[in-house]
């Protein structure tokens, strides 16, 4: 999972110092696999000031272009956009420069004319947008600062190590979460209200589930009249950020809703469903019948079993559920409305249908985890927003949602004397609720008897983004990584009357080394690594 750290500081205060904060977050269990530093793919590109631009003597459609990058002299570079014009302010890529698609630029002949650097476009920077035209800066784009520097491009980039049990952190506002509780601080969720107009979406959809077992929730919106195009720079630096590539507003829409809230979506192109005779739209879950085929995105025909779960309207299978969509019903270019989907799936139903067929998405990575099906709404909503505000699109009145089989709260109870036991540590009812709070638990206390007879005990209503907090064993775990494990004070197990033995392959170490050493042998025995910080006064 890669994080961005200016996401989540729009989520949570983000402590200044990257590598504390790191630290803490190992001790916690979010283990932070690496650290990366966005914008250092784009080390060596500068904003440039095109001076002048002449046609190139051997060919029509190749421009000769001076352009001044903030060095003692302008350089030449051969360009074949089209786009630009004198006077205009665009990213270039210097000589020795490498792009984030792994191009090097290198001093070259282009038709005989020297060439020594590239003026760059959108999508040759990994931005997304258009490939055909270079990426016109503004009028006050100071020449020569880099690229990255000039467009705030630069960020922190972490890598986790998120365990199968922690689907929740496989969302930016779940990491945000988790960051709060940690330091204490409550972290931002995101609430989205879409405006609605037209026609009801129930006027025209309709979804039937077959395997409730196997999908306890589908929920559906539909946005008119979308207008599809590049994504603006500060959504594709987002998908960027998390490791995929920016392709249009509303796939990356899809995916940075995803991303921020662990809720994957599908963005079906409603004019290319098949409609009943009634015309109407019936979107069926149900599993597929050995023998059918999908087509899915990536251009592969798959052959399905009938232990694969299938999307279907009237012409057959539309997708394999959350694995991947179709090609058929693939939003395009020409797209104008579009058939959102949120919906639940079984986890062991996603992994074995993406094993058999070898296609693995960060969508199946996510429903192989356990999604909380009673987000799917928020996450439609929050979609919904972003395609009226980002796409021009209308969103139809209303959520097609069948849920057979609701999501409900595990309530536990937590003994504080319980807790203080197990950690030997004495830490007050009101921390622990606090601590269980701000992970998102709905926790009541109820006092301690004056006497002393009677602990205090916690009442945790545990949300449903949570599938892993099942027992009162585990709120003390969560009680205690946040609390932190190195402010509990090491003590030895009690064991009176025990008399401590070697084992068998210690006792041959033991003759081992002493029979070498009676040979004329030296044994050497040298400090463990450490930190050199630890040996500080």
């Amino acid at each position: 999972m890669l994080v961005s750290l200016k996401w989540l500081q729009e989520l949570v205060d983000v402590p200044a110092d990257t590598t504390a904060f790191v630290d803490r977050l190992n001790l916690t269990g979010t283990a932070v696999k690496s650290v990366h530093t966005a914008g250092a793919a784009l080390e060596g590109v500068v904003v440039g000031h095109i001076l002048t631009k002449e046609r190139h003597p051997e060919a029509d459609k190749l421009w000769v272009t001076t352009v001044d990058v903030g060095a003692e002299e302008p350089v030449q570079i051969v360009c074949g956009a089209q786009n630009f014009e004198a006077g205009d302010k665009v990213p270039v890529a210097l000589v020795g420069a490498t792009l984030p698609n792994g191009l090097t630029i290198k001093k070259a002949k282009l038709r005989g004319v020297e060439s020594r650097g590239m003026n760059c476009s959108a999508d040759e920077l990994g931005l997304g947008g258009e490939h055909d035209g270079l990426l016109i800066l503004p009028a006050d784009a100071p020449v020569g600062v880099p690229f990255a520097q000039y467009q705030g491009l630069s960020d922190t980039i972490l890598e986790l190590e998120i365990t199968p049990n922690r689907p929740d952190c496989l969302a930016v506002v779940g990491v945000a979460r988790e960051i709060g509780a940690v330091y204490g601080v409550e972290s931002r969720g995101v609430v989205a209200s879409p405006v609605e107009t037209g026609a009801p979406v129930a006027d025209s959809v309709r979804v039937s589930i077959d395997r409730n077992e196997l999908c306890p929730r589908y929920t559906a919106r539909l946005i008119r009249n979308v207008t599809i195009g590049a994504s603006p720079q500060w959504l594709a630096e987002r998908v960027i950020a998390c490791g995929t590539r920016s392709i249009s507003n509303v796939v990356d829409i899809t995916n940075y809703v995803m991303f921020e809230l662990g809720q994957p979506l599908h963005a079906f192109d409603a004019d290319l469903l098949t409609r009943d005779a009634d015309g109407m739209v019936t979107i069926g879950v149900r599993t597929a019948v050995t023998g059918e085929q999908l087509t899915t995105l990536d251009g592969a025909k798959r052959d399905l079993s009938d232990d694969m779960l299938v999307i279907t309207d009237a012409s057959g299978p539309i997708a394999l559920a959350g694995v991947m969509g179709g090609e058929s019903t693939e939003v395009h270019g020409a797209t104008v409305n579009i058939l959102l989907e949120a919906a639940s799936f079984e986890p062991s139903s996603v992994s074995r249908t993406s094993r058999r067929l070898g296609l693995f998405s960060e969508a199946s990575s996510r429903f192989e985890k356990n999604v909380d099906r009673a987000a799917c709404v928020a996450a439609l909503d929050r979609a919904a927003e972003l395609m009226a505000e980002l796409c021009g699109g209308e969103v139809a009145p209303g959520v097609i949602d069948v849920y057979p089989l609701p999501a409900e709260p595990v309530h536990l109870t937590l003994r504080s004397d319980r807790l203080c036991s197990l950690l030997g540590a004495d830490i007050p009812a009101e921390e622990s609720a606090g601590i269980l709070r701000r992970l998102g638990c709905d926790v009541s206390v109820s006092d301690a008897s004056a006497d002393g007879a009677h602990a205090a005990t916690l009442d945790v209503a545990v949300p449903t983004f949570r599938p892993d907090l099942l027992r009162e064993i585990d709120l003390i775990e969560e009680v205690l990584r946040i609390y932190g494990m190195d402010r509990i004070e090491s003590t030895l197990p009690s064991g009176s009357g025990r008399l401590g033995e070697l084992t068998r392959d210690q006792k041959w170490r033991e003759r081992i080394g002493a029979t070498l050493r009676a040979c004329g042998l030296n044994e050497t025995m040298t400090y463990s690594f450490a930190d050199p910080a630890d040996t500080d006064d």
